[in-house]
């Protein structure tokens, strides 16, 4: 128990380390609760969205098409909102999310090229099959009856489900090993009796669920989808990809689950805070890569530290013999 608790006070210094350094610099911004609760709130669907990615990412597979994907769901549930209502808009996204998904993994098991390539192309071809179902002015929008989901305390509702399922998932099925079977070794996961493809299959499939979830928030929230061209649909993966990898970096000392959200909530931080700072976007970008970086050699170097740490304080206590 005592090792938990220790873990997650270590944790959760990441996010208030970030707010403390913006709180002297934006004091004024950051000094009152309403802040924590906003940035809370934004970083539920870049969350989920990481939890969509993240299944892929566990099973080696680089994924371009989870924005095309969110927003081909998004349109579908926009138009089916203005047919059958709020039931038409979450039975719209969810199903065109899973069978989008699908139809990604049927072809990555059956043209077995790198997946790095194949969604890319499948990113491209998503785009334009969004753009044609958007209509002539690329977006669209539902009345605001329909977007209750995109207001709290709704939204932390659908996020606490989202990461309790997303938990279950990873960390009490059978599928779980099978996929961190896969990422690790496939060769080896294959000789074992394992269905690789199968493995890679369900992880578009179960991701799906979770693309589908993110384009309902996406939607409720903000009332409209927009298409997107010209690849603009892969920096919807920019910021759920970096939390990813702070959250497997975090995973030593925490659950996979709520390390991706925490790393997310961190994330938000700092870019709302370089916002407030009024620094260009170039900058923003310096300063997101250099806490990335940091963040990394720290934890991936925190038993040489621990050891190094320990090895000064024997040679001090020696010395002062």
């Amino acid at each position: 128990m005592k090792k938990i608790v220790i873990n997650l006070l270590k944790t959760l210094s990441l996010p208030v380390i970030v707010y403390l350094v913006f709180l002297v610099i934006c004091f004024e911004r950051f000094s009152n609760w309403n802040c924590v609760y906003t940035i809370f709130l934004q970083s539920i669907i870049p969350t989920i969205t990481a939890y969509a990615v993240a299944y892929g990412n566990i099973c080696g597979i680089f994924d371009f098409t989870i924005g095309s994907r969110l927003v081909i769901s998004g349109v579908v549930g926009g138009l089916l909102a203005a047919e059958y209502g709020m039931a038409g808009m979450i039975l719209g996204a969810l199903v065109s999310a899973v069978v989008v998904s699908a139809i990604t993994g049927i072809l990555n098991w059956i043209l077995r090229i790198p997946s790095l390539v194949l969604t890319m192309g499948l990113t491209m071809i998503f785009e334009i099959v969004g753009t044609k179902l958007a209509g002539h002015y690329g977006f669209v929008q539902i009345d605001t009856r329909y977007a209750v989901l995109g207001s709290s305390p709704n939204i932390v509702i659908v996020f606490i489900i989202s990461a309790v399922l997303f938990y279950f998932i990873v960390n009490h099925t059978v599928f779980s090993y099978h996929m961190r079977a896969v990422g690790s070794n496939e060769t080896i996961a294959k000789n074992s009796g394992i269905k690789t493809d199968v493995v890679k299959w369900k992880s578009f499939l179960y991701g799906g669920i979770f693309i589908g979830i993110a384009a309902i928030l996406t939607l409720s929230q903000s009332g409209s989808v927009g298409a997107q061209t010209s690849l603009g649909s892969v920096t919807i993966v920019f910021k759920p990809l970096i939390s990813i990898l702070l959250a497997l970096v975090l995973q030593r000392i925490c659950n996979l689950t709520f390390g991706i959200f925490i790393a997310q909530f961190s994330l938000n931080i700092i870019f709302i805070g370089l916002i407030a700072a009024g620094l260009p976007d170039t900058f923003q970008n310096v300063v997101l890569g250099v806490f990335l970086l940091a963040v990394m050699i720290l934890f991936q170097n925190a038993d040489r530290l621990e050891a190094l740490r320990a090895r000064t304080k024997v040679q001090n206590k020696m010395a002062s013999v």
